[in-house]
């Protein structure tokens, strides 16, 4: 089908500190660093050919890379947006520098330190067009049952969901793409609940959400406060602590169903005014077989099976 392109948001970021590695990726070696330019495929900065393959599926422009703007000033294609912040902080740039330059309306983040396949993305895409209008869209990634078909990718923490229509959950890694209706989402959470989820990025569930749960609750309380004020109903903390503990123990349970977590997700991240204005829209969490937007580069190991060499 026929679908507009939107603009597109690539997280270019620098990892300060090695990430933290769970039991089975302990004989790895985390990246740090600015991997968009760091690590090289074919004597190639990685984010030339991320973009390369951006391009090639023909639903993104303009791309802007949200990163160091010494690290991304020469860039040959992309337009760099300067920000060298947490994760949440340079979403946050990227976010905000495309709505002011394009307006409210569909926008789509993705993380420089994947090399995704143009066909994978295309069939990614064609889903998202296929059921806008759409909230939020998140593709989680079917997985092998056996991780070392993952190859030195085997480590990431799996997660267990059951799709549409399946009789049982499946394993599925986070996707490494979104896209949403940028005037939907609550983006001052998001911001903050986006640094505190890759502060704690490769931990078990329920690890993450108390830790997000405890740094979050003041943020919370505020906007409840904020909301009597102006005489609305203060639901903000009950729906997103309700929705993401009962979230997080269903995952970690490996019983949680496809709806269930969109219905989570709208709770937590679409503004209540939107919703009720909306009712019919959805935030969409398709499992799909696109194993290219899962396999970030997060380890020298990882680095050296797609050819890449890092400075």
């Amino acid at each position: 089908m026929a679908y507009r392109s939107v603009p597109l948001v690539i997280l270019g970021g620098s990892d300060r500190r090695p990430a933290y590695m769970p039991p089975g990726g302990r004989s790895k070696h985390p990246l740090a660093g600015i991997k968009g330019v760091d690590v090289k495929i074919g004597g190639r900065p990685l984010i030339e050919l991320v973009i390369e393959r951006l391009r090639q599926v023909e639903a993104f422009d303009p791309i802007y890379v949200a990163g160091p703007g010494h690290a991304y000033r020469s860039l040959s294609d992309g337009i760099s947006v300067d920000t060298d912040g947490g994760f949440g902080r340079n979403i946050q740039v990227g976010v905000e520098t495309a709505r002011r330059l394009h307006g409210d309306g569909p926008l789509a983040i993705i993380t420089c330190d994947i090399v995704p396949d143009p066909a994978e993305m295309k069939t990614v895409v064609r889903d998202f067009w296929s059921h806008s209008p759409l909230d939020f869209f998140f593709p989680m990634i079917r997985a092998p049952r056996d991780p070392e078909r993952l190859g030195e990718s085997g480590w990431k923490p799996q997660y267990h969901v059951k799709p549409e229509g399946a009789s049982e959950p499946v394993p599925v890694l986070p996707g490494h793409l979104a896209m949403f209706d940028s005037a939907a989402l609550r983006w001052k959470f998001i911001y903050r609940l986006m640094d505190l989820g890759y502060r704690t990025r490769n931990r078990p569930i329920l690890y993450r959400n108390a830790y997000m749960a405890r740094r979050l609750l003041w943020i919370m309380l505020v906007q409840d406060l904020i909301h009597l004020l102006n005489l609305r109903l203060p639901t903000f903390t009950w729906d997103t602590l309700l929705s993401g503990t009962r979230a997080a123990r269903r995952l970690k349970e490996k019983v949680i169903q496809q709806s269930e977590l969109e219905l989570a997700l709208r709770r937590m991240f679409i503004k209540r005014r939107h919703r009720r204005r909306h009712p019919d829209r959805k935030v969409r969490m398709p499992v799909v077989d696109a194993m290219s937007l899962a396999r970030d580069i997060d380890t020298q190991e990882e680095a050296i099976a797609f050819g890449a060499v890092s400075a």
